[in-house]
């Protein structure tokens, strides 16, 4: 390796350190929120043993990666990535994990420069790259306590939870925190989350995993950006920032799965999405619903309302194991979704339909730093 490559490489690892470090930063500002002190109690008490550990994750992987890069420089053979896609999305073995995380990761790469979104490269402005490195783990699933007051839709808290928790322990933990009657608590697993690496749910369906990868990556990219900058400013910057980072994932991560020649499992399944035709305006309509009962302090009403649209939710063959305010604050984020009753979603697809390209269309989004700003800019 010549004297010039091994600078760059040093280069790229000493500005993806930094870009990390960034997200490190960001993500601990995502999960901050002013609370009162008996709740930041109760959500103590509730996760105890149970919070996921950041700096641990971040300081066992981030190393790793930088040391696996630096050693692909050095190696020119070409990796098989289909032969290693197809031994991780049939045989599911924790040996072919790694390799196939670098071939997703190679995957969303290409395509992201293929769309027009490298960025220039900090401090070398005339070299374009693809940027921030996609770097995910398909080997994390992280459990996500969200916490909503009960007398209106708001989410006041999300703490990141490891993956040694039990689905039998949820209700436990939501107790704690729900005991003082002031909160509303739900646990779920979540798909994936915008730490870097960024732990993701690696289904048998690539085509998914790929789009949740894409849009974890998304969140990384807005971070140098006003868009990701204003995450934590309240729960519309939230909204615009997860429905961008849906409708830039989905296209993406679309892209990604078109370059693969790998015979891959991937759901088609006609009869889950005329199930969800059917059920996103029941949850679309009780979050208005619910909305204006809390509105009139109607929490009694409200919560009653819940738990009738979760039966019928269920009778109609979607069920949920519990429906409550923190349920709707930390689902409405996502505004792309067929069941959420924020303007921004629509508003934010049409502007991409009317854009030219995906990368039209980041480009006029990740400026925005506030709703006021996002409402001059999008249309009604």
């Amino acid at each position: 390796m010549s004297g010039k490559r091994l600078a760059l490489v040093l280069s790229l690892g000493v500005l993806a350190l930094i870009g990390a470090a960034i997200a490190v930063v960001l993500t601990l500002a995502l999960l901050r929120s002013q609370t009162a002190s008996a709740l930041d109690e109760a959500v103590s008490e509730a996760t105890e043993g149970h919070r996921f550990e950041l700096l641990r994750f971040e300081f066992t992987h981030l190393p790793n990666r930088l040391l696996t890069e630096i050693a692909r420089w050095f190696d020119d053979d070409e990796l098989n990535d289909d032969a290693a896609l197809e031994r991780w999305f049939t045989a599911r073995e924790e040996s072919n994990r790694k390799p196939a995380e670098r071939a997703l990761e190679r995957a969303i790469a290409r395509s992201a420069s293929a769309m027009g979104l490298d960025s220039p490269l900090p401090l070398f402005g005339d070299v374009q790259l693809q940027w921030p490195p996609v770097d995910v783990d398909l080997g994390e699933t992280l459990r996500v306590l969200a916490v909503s007051p009960r007398n209106e839709v708001r989410l006041v808290r999300t703490v990141l939870l490891s993956s040694d928790i039990a689905a039998d322990q949820f209700e436990r933990l939501e107790a704690i925190v729900e005991a003082d009657g002031e909160w509303a608590a739900w646990v779920t697993t979540i798909g994936g989350v915008a730490l870097y690496p960024a732990p993701v749910v690696s289904s048998r369906d690539y085509l998914r995993t790929l789009q949740i990868m894409a849009h974890e990556w998304t969140h990384h990219y807005l971070g140098f950006y006003p868009l990701g900058l204003s995450y934590g400013r309240g729960p519309e910057m939230r909204t615009i920032n997860e429905t961008v980072a849906d409708i830039v994932g989905d296209e993406l991560g679309l892209q990604a799965a078109l370059t693969i020649e790998a015979e891959l499992p991937v759901a088609d399944n006609p009869e889950r999405q005329a199930l969800l035709a059917r059920t996103d305006p029941i949850l679309r309509s009780l979050r208005l619903e619910v909305d204006e009962l809390l509105a009139q302090g109607k929490v009694d009403e409200a919560e009653q309302r819940m738990e009738a649209a979760r039966q019928e939710l269920a009778e109609a063959g979607r069920p949920f194991r519990k429906i409550n305010q923190a349920f709707l604050a930390f689902r409405g984020g996502y505004g792309a979704s067929g069941s959420s009753a924020s303007e921004w979603g629509p508003r934010l697809i049409a502007l991409r339909e009317s854009s030219d390209s995906l990368a039209h269309f980041v480009e006029q989004v990740r400026g925005i730093n506030s709703p006021a700003e996002a409402d001059r800019l999008l249309p009604r």
